[in-house]
């Protein structure tokens, strides 16, 4: 099995090579023709010169030489030198001197003549501009070798940037595999460099984040569950202490003592419903049965159903509802909902305080707010739910928190000793959030809590 480096250096090498070869083939074959173009040239000039020293020895003796050999004397008044290879024609086309097997109709004729008097041609064959002499032959060999050394060079170049181009591109992908085995096995401390720009840049990124995010999932897990195992330990040590006591005949078994036992299970059926709901909610498999209901009257009945417990601890709550607030929703749902902040309200408010339980609809330019949000797909506006209450408050840095699961601010009140889980007010947002709607904790003006839960409203409102 090839690795994914040794496949791209080989993908790059051979890219890179028939690149070189190509280039190499290709200036080979530029310089052949440039060669011949300029021996052609340079042919035709060295003709032409012949080509006028002819003419000047035609006027000066009158004609051309009688014999062939008064063409190779030398001295004054005596034809110019010209080499065997040519072929000399006079004005009635008659070869006079030359390569006498070339055909005139097969060579390259230049005239010889003087002002408009046409004397003869001088001809050449059409591929004497081949490699003829050895200087040609050398200046020739000299490119062949200059382009081998050059081709040799660059195929080396090639290959050591494939190689390098490969080591570059397979390194962020070997660390990011090796990332994932590491993130696969539960080590979630480690990160990749984020120095590069590019897409494997951008992966690495998204693999530290994802690094991140389970490492704080897995600190919450931990958490969770010591948070859950801490819960259940309390009223478990509290029911084996009072029964043991009672078995042991320490303590009687009057009334009282079995009404704490029967607190102490009623808290704990609490949470571990409240447990139960909260993990289906997790899950998104906590059932909803959505139809529009009136929640007016909604709110009505559970403030009713309340009334003892704020009166016990002589807590005035004030209820100011408009009726006609209609929305779609689970019924039972929203139930849970509103009795999980009446009891979070009742249990931490100081006796003797008060809470104000208000309604109203928002939002669709009706009764327009600050704190409603602006929503294009929510044609009829928010229905906004508020309650808040008494001191005691809770800190401003406790707020974003407070809807954590199992969570407590630590005050004077809001504490476990009134028998809250910490898990109500995580459940009321996973409801919240299934209607569609958002839950908000700030300070009260009246020195408490003030929740703030937006849902859709629907047209009948």
């Amino acid at each position: 099995m090839h690795s994914i480096q040794t496949r791209l250096f080989v993908v790059l090498s051979a890219t890179g090579i028939a690149l070189v070869l190509v280039a190499a083939s290709l200036y080979q074959l530029s310089l052949e023709r440039s060669m011949h173009g300029y021996l052609t040239d340079r042919q035709e000039h060295r003709v032409r010169e012949v080509s006028e020293r002819l003419a000047e020895y035609h006027a000066t003796a009158g004609g051309w030489p009688a014999q062939e050999q008064d063409w190779h004397r030398r001295g004054p008044g005596t034809p110019p030198r010209v080499p065997r290879y040519l072929l000399v024609i006079d004005h009635e086309r008659r070869p006079i001197y030359g390569d006498m097997n070339l055909n005139p109709d097969e060579i390259t004729l230049l005239p010889i003549q003087q002002g408009n008097q046409m004397l003869g041609w001088i001809g050449y064959p059409p591929r004497s501009a081949d490699m003829q002499d050895a200087i040609d032959k050398r200046f020739r060999a000299q490119q062949l070798r200059t382009l081998g050394l050059t081709t040799g060079i660059a195929l080396l170049v090639a290959l050591l940037g494939s190689w390098l181009l490969a080591r570059y591109l397979v390194r962020p992908i070997t660390a990011i595999a090796g990332m994932s085995r590491q993130l696969a096995s539960g080590d979630y401390q480690h990160r990749l460099p984020e120095d590069r720009r590019d897409e494997l840049g951008a992966l690495s990124r998204d693999i530290n984040h994802l690094a991140v995010s389970l490492s704080k999932a897995a600190l919450a897990r931990d958490r969770w569950l010591a948070d859950i195992s801490h819960e259940l330990r309390t009223p478990l040590a509290i029911l084996q202490g009072e029964i043991e006591a009672l078995v042991d005949g320490i303590r009687p078994a009057d009334p009282k003592r079995l009404g704490s036992l029967h607190h102490e299970i009623l808290h704990l059926r609490r949470l571990i419903d409240d447990l139960h709901d909260l993990a289906l909610a997790d899950a998104g498999t906590l059932r909803y049965q959505m139809a529009p209901l009136d929640f007016s009257a909604l709110i009505e009945e559970q403030a009713g159903l309340f009334e003892d417990s704020f009166s016990q601890r002589q807590i005035t709550l004030s209820l100011d509802v408009p009726p006609g607030l209609s929305l779609q929703g689970d019924a039972t749902r929203l139930r849970q909902l509103l009795a999980n902040l009446l009891a979070n309200s009742a249990k931490y408010t100081d006796q003797g305080g008060r809470a104000v339980l208000r309604g109203r609809l928002c939002g669709a330019g009706k009764d327009r707010k600050a704190d409603v949000p602006t929503d294009a797909h929510n044609l009829h506006g928010w229905v906004v739910l508020t309650l808040e209450d008494s001191a005691p408050g809770v800190p401003a840095e406790a707020l974003p928190r407070l809807f954590d699961h199992l969570y407590r601010a630590e005050s004077a009140s809001r504490n476990r000793a009134l028998g809250g889980s910490g898990l109500g007010l995580s459940l009321a947002r996973r409801i919240v959030e299934a209607h569609g709607g958002d839950i908000d904790a700030q300070a009260s003006e009246l020195g408490g809590l003030r929740i703030i839960v937006r849902l859709p409203a629907s047209a009948g409102s």
